[in-house]
C-alpha cells in the first residue's frame, strides 16, 4: 500500500462534503418556471459545468426569459441559501477524514461552484467549518472547467499542486484538477453515479465514503 503525505487538501462542497446536489438538480427548473419558462427535464445536467453567471445567461437565452442575469442569480441565491442554511446534510465519513487530516497538520480549504457564504453557513451548522482555513467560489475564479480555482486555493494554502489533494465528485472538475497536476480523490455521489468508470480512470483514488479505512491508512 503506497503512502501519500499531503501538504494540503482542497474539497469540493456539493456532492463531496455535503449531500446537496439535490439543490442544484431542482433549482434550475424552479427558477425557469418562476420567470415564466418551461424547463427541459435534463436542465440541471446541462448546467452542471457552468458557473452561476454562465448558467443565468444560458437560461435567459434558451428560454427567452424576461430577466437580466443578475435577477436570475439573485433568485437562485435566495432559493439555495435556505437549503444550505437549514437543510443540507453532511456526507458519510466527512468528519473522520477531516479529523485525520487535522491530526497530520494538513491545512484544508473549500473550492466550490456555490457561493462562499453558502458553504460557510452549511459547514458551520454541521460543525466542521473549523477544519477549513477558507473557502473560494467559482463565482470569483471561473468555472471548474479551468484550473484557476484550484491553483488559487493551493497558493493560499502554501502547497504545490502535486502535494495538494483535491476531493471532487464531478467528472469535469476531476479532469481539470488532474490535468493541472493535482492528485485527485474521486468521491461517489448518486447524482454522478454514471461517471464512476471514468472517474476511476481520472482519479488516483475513488471513494464511496470519505472515511474508507484503506484510504485513511495511506495518508501520513
Amino acid at each position: 500500500m503506497a503512502h501519500f503525505s499531503p501538504a494540503a487538501a482542497i474539497f469540493d462542497l456539493d456532492g463531496t462534503l455535503t449531500d446537496s446536489m439535490y439543490v442544484w438538480d431542482r433549482l434550475p427548473e424552479e427558477l425557469v418556471r418562476q420567470f415564466g419558462g418551461h424547463p427541459a427535464p435534463d436542465l440541471s445536467h446541462t448546467l452542471r459545468s457552468m458557473s452561476s453567471p454562465q448558467a443565468a445567461e444560458y437560461l435567459i437565452r434558451t428560454y427567452r426569459l424576461s430577466a437580466v442575469p443578475q435577477q436570475l442569480m439573485d433568485a437562485m441565491e435566495e432559493l439555495a441559501d435556505r437549503e444550505y442554511r437549514d437543510r443540507v446534510p453532511l456526507k458519510p465519513g466527512v468528519r473522520t477524514l477531516l479529523e485525520r487530516l487535522h491530526q497530520l497538520g494538513v491545512p484544508c480549504a473549500v473550492a466550490t461552484a456555490s457561493q462562499v457564504h453558502q458553504a460557510r453557513q452549511a459547514l458551520e451548522r454541521l460543525g466542521v467549518w473549523s477544519f477549513f482555513s477558507f473557502a473560494l467560489s467559482a463565482t470569483q475564479y471561473g468555472p471548474k472547467t479551468r484550473p484557476d480555482l484550484y491553483l488559487e486555493a493551493s497558493r493560499r494554502l502554501g502547497a504545490a499542486p502535486e502535494r495538494t489533494l483535491v476531493f471532487e465528485d464531478a467528472l469535469h472538475a476531476a479532469q481539470t484538477a488532474a490535468q493541472a497536476g493535482f492528485p485527485v480523490v474521486g468521491v461517489y455521489d448518486a447524482f454522478s453515479a454514471e461517471d464512476e468508470p471514468a472517474m476511476g480512470r481520472v482519479c488516483r483514488w475513488y471513494l464511496h465514503r470519505l472515511d474508507e479505512p484503506d484510504f485513511l491508512a495511506q495518508l501520513g
